[in-house]
């Protein structure tokens, strides 16, 4: 009798401790604003409803989009976005809300007992490892590679039906009308399919603290970031350069950092609280930025459940697997983030400097700024 209710015990704990770590839940949400432009979207499928750049949706998964401005304001997102303006008074818009949940295909991590020092000639034991088999951290349910090969390269695939096309007499990346629920639904399921993470070998090996990424890596982590939209807006185009690329450049990532150290200061937890936008417009005027766009996602890149120390592979899939989320699969957001990658209705001739930052709380955030 007693070994039959130890064992009965035993059951239940095993059964809850697999259900307890079997479900793993984010949110996304989106800011889209831009200023002094008065472009008007087209409208499209009903299911990717377009609002205009002041909408306020909760998305999927944690990716937030914050497009702001500083010479007008209109607001879009969960919560406010305000935007500064020099000489006019704000305005505040609130757009409904949207909340939209997905869980995240977590695999399993082996707890490594070793003490590590972090920095980049430090590699992982490779006694932990199987041929080069990847433990994937963070995909934003776009699947990742099992092994790491020595070259590989990432890279953004157009689905079908895809929501954006490129208008040859404009010549202009545009999100096109005729998609319905049904089209735009196919869209994203393919975009899973096509659109996988790569890991790199040598990336598997490089130890990464994310609360202390210097200028050099901070660097390469925003370089392939840009890379990978820049390659995507030209396929769209067929190689027609219809907007200035994103390029990293010393202003952008000295302010894209000053974000990540604002939103570190304030405990600024996007799924609650949506944008900083004291710390983004702060940042904008100390460089003169007159235009700046931010497109944010809360990785799970410092989730209690990592055990193993994050290595560069593990951050890039974060930031491939966010990108992809924004670019395919944002009906709910309103598409307000692809519009933000893609330089919507933007000007064709403004210069794009890009950054892109980690904060302490493992959000990722692509800063564009204009001009």
């Amino acid at each position: 009798m007693r070994k039959l209710k130890t064992f009965s015990l035993l059951l239940i704990a095993m059964t809850v401790t697999l259900f307890a770590g079997s479900v793993s839940e984010t949110h996304l949400a989106a800011n889209a604003q831009t200023t002094e432009q008065s472009h008007n979207k087209k409208k499209t499928a009903k299911k990717a409803k377009k609002t205009k750049k002041n909408s306020n949706d909760k998305h999927k998964k944690t990716v937030k989009k914050h497009a702001k401005k500083k010479h007008s304001k209109k607001s879009k997102n969960v919560t406010k976005s305000k935007k500064k303006v020099t000489t006019k008074k704000m305005a505040k818009k609130k757009a409904p809300k949207k909340l939209v949940k997905k869980t995240t295909k977590k695999k399993k991590v082996v707890k490594k007992s070793t003490k590590y020092n972090y920095n980049e000639s430090q590699s992982v034991d490779e006694s932990t490892t199987n041929e080069n088999e990847y433990d994937s951290v963070d995909g934003f349910n776009f699947d990742s590679d099992n092994y790491a090969t020595e070259n590989p390269t990432d890279t953004l695939n157009v689905p079908s039906n895809y929501l954006y096309g490129f208008d040859s007499d404009e010549k202009i990346v545009h999100q096109i009308e005729s998609f319905t629920d049904s089209d735009i639904s196919n869209s994203i399921s393919e975009s899973r399919k096509i659109n996988v993470f790569h890991p790199k070998i040598a990336d598997t090996k490089r130890l990464v603290d994310i609360n202390n990424i210097d200028t050099n890596l901070q660097r390469e982590l925003s370089q392939y970031a840009a890379d990978l939209i820049n390659q995507f807006r030209l396929k769209l185009s067929n190689n027609y350069l219809f907007t200035q690329p994103l390029t990293v450049t010393d202003t952008a990532l000295k302010a894209s950092r000053e974000v990540a150290d604002g939103y570190n200061k304030d405990n600024w937890n996007m799924t609650k609280k949506g944008h900083d936008n004291r710390v983004l417009n702060n940042v904008a005027n100390k460089y003169n930025l007159n235009y700046y766009a931010e497109n944010m996602a809360e990785s799970l890149l410092t989730d209690s459940y990592v055990q193993n120390p994050i290595n560069l592979a593990n951050v890039k899939e974060s930031i491939y697997g966010a990108i992809c989320a924004m670019m395919f699969d944002d009906a709910s957001s309103s598409w307000g983030h692809s519009d933000i990658f893609l330089s919507v209705h933007l000007s064709k001739t403004l210069p794009e400097q890009f950054g892109v930052s980690i904060d302490k709380m493992g959000q990722i955030h692509f800063e564009i700024y204009y001009g």
